[in-house]
């Protein structure tokens, strides 16, 4: 993929297990919220991951944290160390961002990125107007994402916990923002496990629903694979919930959003659809091949080879907990 063809995509680097949990999810359009208590257990390697906050996330949050790690990647490759951020950090604005990050504890191990932006520029990569209402709009989301809580614990026998936020926001005057990405989303910028993400296609889908999907399969299937998946399987990835307690009307409301939901897929360049038969669809993702991506790190340039996938054949019924770790292809290799 030539980097014109790559900028025009907006292609963002994901961390997968945000992208497999059910972190964001279409919510009802009424005045509170639920909370959000969501883990995250892979099968395979990793952390479990824990989200928790007053407020649950809904897609359009999801948007604005695509949006910001777009911009981190960006602004990496453009500055290198001087958005990397740790507990070194060097000036104010980074120890109060890694310490906000940190939840106080400014000697944390790792490290993860810092970023700069203003309110008009993230309406705009969100494809939205600029205007005061949409500032205050896009306010309320981004400090719905500062508000998460992170726990992470190790899958080893120490079982280690850490704790942060999933995003840190400080504002030095009324135009400039400054974030910081927690250090599980900055590790897809740094060269570990990433799935792609297409703003550019998200945008175009333009409805909760099918964004959803769309994020969710970006995450699950690599270029040039398919997978088959059952259409009540995606309901209830999207709204978990005892189905005896679920009105039949709702149910069938959910199950015709969710098959619009597929036909808006099927009609991006990159995508098809296909239903094997009632109920049960084949999603494809186009463009299999070897490509080249180069990113910089540290001053220096690190080529990331990405392999097809073999295709994945099987149908998932299960998708609560959904574990694709073992599908990620992105590995960090020697240029």
């Amino acid at each position: 993929m030539s980097a014109k063809i790559s900028v025009a995509q907006r292609v963002v680097r994901y961390y997968p297990p945000v992208g497999l949990s059910t972190l964001f999810r279409p919510l009802p359009k009424q005045s509170v919220r639920p909370t959000l208590g969501v883990t995250y257990q892979p099968q395979v390697d990793g952390p479990i991951l824990s989200f928790s906050a007053k407020s649950a996330l809904g897609i359009p949050e999801q948007t604005l944290l695509l949006v910001l790690l777009e911009l981190a990647q960006e602004q990496f490759t453009a500055f290198q160390n001087e958005v990397v951020l740790n507990a070194d950090a060097d000036n104010d604005i980074g120890r109060e961002l890694w310490s906000m990050l940190n939840r106080g504890e400014a000697s944390a191990e790792g490290q993860t990125l810092r970023l700069k932006t203003t309110w008009f520029e993230l309406n705009r990569r969100c494809n939205s107007a600029t205007g005061g209402s949409t500032k205050k709009l896009r306010m309320e989301q981004l400090r719905r994402l500062c508000e998460v809580v992170v726990w992470e614990t190790s899958a080893g026998p120490e079982r280690k916990e850490r704790q942060s936020y999933l995003v840190a926001w400080l504002v030095s005057d009324k135009r400039r923002i400054h974030l910081a990405l927690n250090c599980r989303l900055a590790s897809a910028l740094f060269g570990q496990p990433y799935a792609q993400v297409s703003l550019k296609e998200r945008l175009e889908l333009g409805k909760d629903i099918p964004m959803a999907l769309h994020a969710f399969f970006s995450t699950t299937l690599s270029c040039g694979n398919h997978l088959k998946i059952n259409v009540e399987t995606l309901v209830e990835r999207l709204w978990p919930s005892d189905l005896k307690t679920t009105p039949e009307g709702t149910e069938k409301r959910r199950l015709s959003d969710v098959k619009f939901a597929l036909v808006a897929l099927s009609q991006l360049a990159n995508w098809s659809v296909e239903w094997v038969r009632a109920g049960l669809v084949c999603v494809t993702r186009k463009h299999a091949g070897v490509r080249d991506m180069t990113m910089i790190k540290a001053n220096k340039s690190m080529s990331y080879r990405e392999q097809p996938l073999a295709k994945i054949t099987s149908k998932i019924n299960d998708l609560r907990p959904f574990d694709a770790s073992g599908l990620f292809f992105n590995k960090n290799t020697s240029a």
